[in-house]
C-alpha cells in the first residue's frame, strides 16, 4: 500500500467513530421523542405483545394436555390433540374471566373506591401525628408535615380541580381499551398455541431467504433459540410464582383482616414480575397501607409471615420453579429496572429483565463462538 493509500486507510475508523459518536449525541438529544415514539409503538401492537406473553404462560399446560390426547386409542382424539388441547384452555380462560370479572373485580373496584375516598381522612390522621410530635422528635427535623401539605396542594391543583367527569371519562376510556387490548391478546395467544409450528416453520423459511450463508443461518437460529427459552423461563416461571404470591399474600391479609386485602395481594402479585425490587416496593406499599388502616400493632402481625414467605419464595418455591435461572447480576438487574422506569414506566419496569437477559446471552453466545473460530 502506498503512502496516500495509507493515510486514507487510517481516516476512514476516525470518521466512522465521528459519524457514530454524531449518531449518539442527536439519539441522546432527542431522547424524550424517541421514548414516546417507541411508547406510542408498543401501545399500537400491545395486543400482539399480550398474545405472546399469554401464549408463552400458557404453554405447559397446553402441550402437557395435548400430549395426553395425543396418547388416547381414539383416532378422532389423538388427531385433533391440538386443536382439542387449545379449546380446553379457552374454555378455563372464559371461566376465569367470568369469575374474574363477576367476584373478583367488584371487590377490587370497591376496594379502590374506597381507598381513594378514604385518602384525605388517613392524611389528616399522618398530619395530626407529626404536628403532635415532641420538638425533640427525629421527624421534628425532616419537617414532613409540610412537605406532605405542599404535596397534597399541587396534587390537588393539578388533577382534583379539574373536571370530574372529563376526568371518570377518560379513565372508563382507558380502562376499557386495556381490556379489549386483553381480550385480543388472549384470542391471539389462542391462534399462536393452534399454529405454532406453521409459525415456526414460517421463521425457519424466512431465515433461509435471508440468510443464504448456512453457518450465519445456524448462529441465528442458535440466537432466537436462547431468546425464546429466556423469554419462556422469564414469563412462565414469574407468572405462575406470581400467581402464588397473589393467592398467599392475599389469605395472609384475610387472616389478620387486613382491610383491602384483595387489591393489595394483586399489587404482591404484579410487582413480583420486577426481580430483587418488585417484592421490596409492594411490602412497603402493604406496609403502609396497613399501618394507616390498622395501626402499628397490625402492620407487625402482618410483617411476620409475609417475611417467612418472601424468603420461602426467593429460596425454595421460585427456583423450584424457575429450573433456569436467568443469572443475572443483582446490580444489573436494578440498573435495568431503574432505567426501563425512568423512560417507559411500570411496563419498562417489566420488561427490563427479560431483555437484558436476552441481551446478555446474545453476547455469550457471540463470544463463546468467536473464542471457538
Amino acid at each position: 500500500m502506498n503512502k496516500n493509500g495509507f493515510e486514507r486507510a487510517k481516516w476512514i475508523p476516525i470518521c466512522i467513530i465521528a459519524i457514530l459518536l454524531m449518531i449518539i449525541y442527536k439519539t441522546l438529544d432527542n431522547i424524550s421523542q424517541i421514548t414516546t415514539a417507541v411508547s406510542r409503538f408498543i401501545g399500537v401492537i400491545s395486543p400482539l405483545l399480550y398474545g405472546v406473553l399469554f401464549a408463552y404462560f400458557f404453554y405447559t399446560p397446553h402441550h402437557k394436555i395435548e400430549k395426553l390426547f395425543s396418547k388416547s386409542k381414539a383416532a378422532f382424539f389423538s388427531k385433533r390433540a391440538r386443536l382439542i388441547s387449545t379449546l380446553i384452555i379457552f374454555v378455563l380462560l372464559v371461566l376465569l374471566v367470568t369469575f374474574i370479572v363477576s367476584i373478583v373485580l367488584p371487590i377490587l373496584m370497591t376496594s379502590v373506591v374506597d381507598l381513594v375516598n378514604s385518602i384525605p381522612g388517613y392524611l389528616s390522621l399522618i398530619l395530626d401525628y407529626f404536628d403532635n410530635a415532641p420538638e425533640d422528635s427525629i421527624w421534628s427535623s425532616f419537617d414532613i408535615a409540610n412537605t406532605l401539605r405542599v404535596s397534597s396542594a399541587v396534587f390537588v391543583n393539578q388533577y382534583v380541580n379539574l373536571a370530574w367527569f372529563e376526568q371518570v371519562a377518560i379513565g372508563i376510556i382507558n380502562i376499557a381499551g386495556e381490556i379489549f387490548k386483553l381480550i385480543l391478546g388472549f384470542i391471539m395467544s389462542l391462534y399462536i398455541l393452534l399454529e405454532r409450528k406453521r409459525i415456526t416453520d414460517f421463521f425457519k423459511s424466512l431465515s433461509v431467504v435471508l440468510f443464504k450463508n448456512e453457518r450465519v443461518r445456524i448462529r441465528v437460529n442458535k440466537y432466537l433459540s436462547q431468546v425464546n427459552k429466556v423469554l419462556f423461563t422469564f414469563i412462565a416461571s414469574k407468572g405462575l410464582d406470581s400467581i402464588i404470591n397473589l393467592v398467599t399474600v392475599t389469605g395472609i391479609l384475610l387472616i389478620f383482616d387486613v382491610p383491602y386485602a384483595f387489591l393489595l395481594g394483586l399489587i404482591a402479585g404484579l410487582f413480583n414480575f420486577i426481580p430483587y425490587l418488585g417484592s421490596l416496593i409492594a411490602l412497603i406499599l402493604i406496609s403502609v397501607i396497613t399501618i394507616i388502616t390498622g395501626g402499628l400493632s397490625t402492620v407487625i402481625k402482618v410483617l411476620i409471615p409475609l417475611l417467612v414467605f418472601q424468603q420461602l419464595d426467593a429460596n425454595f418455591i421460585e427456583p423450584r420453579i424457575m429450573k433456569s435461572s436467568l443469572k443475572i447480576s443483582p446490580i444489573l438487574v436494578i440498573v435495568a429496572v431503574v432505567v426501563g422506569g425512568a423512560y417507559f414506566g411500570i411496563i419498562g419496569m417489566f420488561l427490563a429483565v427479560p431483555l437484558v437477559a436476552i441481551i446478555k446471552q446474545v453476547l455469550i453466545e457471540y463470544v463463546s463462538h468467536s473464542e471457538s473460530e
